[in-house]
């Protein structure tokens, strides 16, 4: 393979493999807070978030939702942003109250997620296996 086939293919695959990696991660965070699958809520409980507990129960309504969109390609470059914003909500209210330091607080996979949407959200162009790149071959654009 050349490198001009090899740097096309990356084109595609990067943001596409991205995506998917943060859809699932993110699923898996809700269904860990909304069911108490895995560990269950942040505290490790076992036990999933009381029903409409602000903000943890919200938090997992969102990264469920938000999840299976990125995972499918719908609508992903919304997604994304949004995702990137529930991530710096988590930082800036839930962590960085705590303590400054991510890894002090707790905080490092919020920041490091919120940039990684953001970078998502600019490099969804071209998301092959996605639900959006169906719709924009159905619709002519």
């Amino acid at each position: 393979m050349n490198a001009q086939k090899a740097g096309q293919t990356l084109r595609w695959v990067i943001p596409t493999g991205a995506r998917l990696v943060f859809g699932v991660i993110l699923f898996l965070e809700g269904t860990q807070k909304i069911f108490g699958w895995w560990s269950g809520s942040p505290t490790g409980s076992g036990h999933p978030e009381p029903f409409l507990n602000w903000p943890y129960w919200w938090a997992g309504v969102f990264e469920l939702a938000l999840g299976v969109l990125l995972t499918a390609g719908l609508w992903t470059r919304v997604c994304a942003v949004l995702a990137a914003g529930m991530m710096a909500y988590a930082y800036f209210f839930e962590h960085l109250p705590v303590h400054w330091e991510p890894m002090q607080n707790g905080g490092a996979f919020a920041a490091t997620f919120c940039w990684g949407f953001l970078l998502l959200a600019l490099a969804a162009d071209d998301t092959r296996l996605s639900l959006d790149r169906v719709r924009a071959h159905r619709t002519g654009g």
